[in-house]
Formats: C-alpha cells, sequence, structure tokens
C-alpha cells in the first residue's frame, strides 16, 4: 500500500511542477502569487516531501 502512496506523491509534485511552467510561473513568482516561500513551493515539487495541506490548497488555487 505505501508504493501506491508514493506513486501518487510523485505524479501529484511532477504535475504542480508541470502545471507551474505550463503557467509561465518561476518558482519565484508562484512563491509571490501563493504568499509562500521559494523553499516551499520547491518542496512541494519534490516526489517524497511532506508539504501542509493548506500550501498545497494555496498553490493548487494559483496553478489551476
Amino acid at each position: 500500500m505505501d508504493q501506491f502512496a508514493t506513486a501518487d506523491n510523485t505524479s501529484a509534485a511532477a504535475r504542480r511542477r508541470e502545471a507551474r511552467i505550463a503557467k509561465g510561473y518561476s518558482l519565484e513568482d508562484l512563491a509571490i502569487a501563493t504568499g509562500l516561500t521559494v523553499e516551499e513551493i520547491a518542496a512541494a515539487e519534490e516526489p517524497l516531501q511532506i508539504v501542509p495541506q493548506p500550501h498545497l490548497e494555496r498553490i493548487e488555487h494559483v496553478i489551476s
């Protein structure tokens, strides 16, 4: 079961990165738009990182 959670986390992180790039946002741009730090954005784009749900929601709101 852990393998599925890992696969989901990896694909979600990759999807966030791809969506950011498709929207033309740099890490810095998205940090400004979300009120998060560049480090927090980068962590959300890395597989296996634990990211607080409110951070993910802020990112998703801007890139969706």
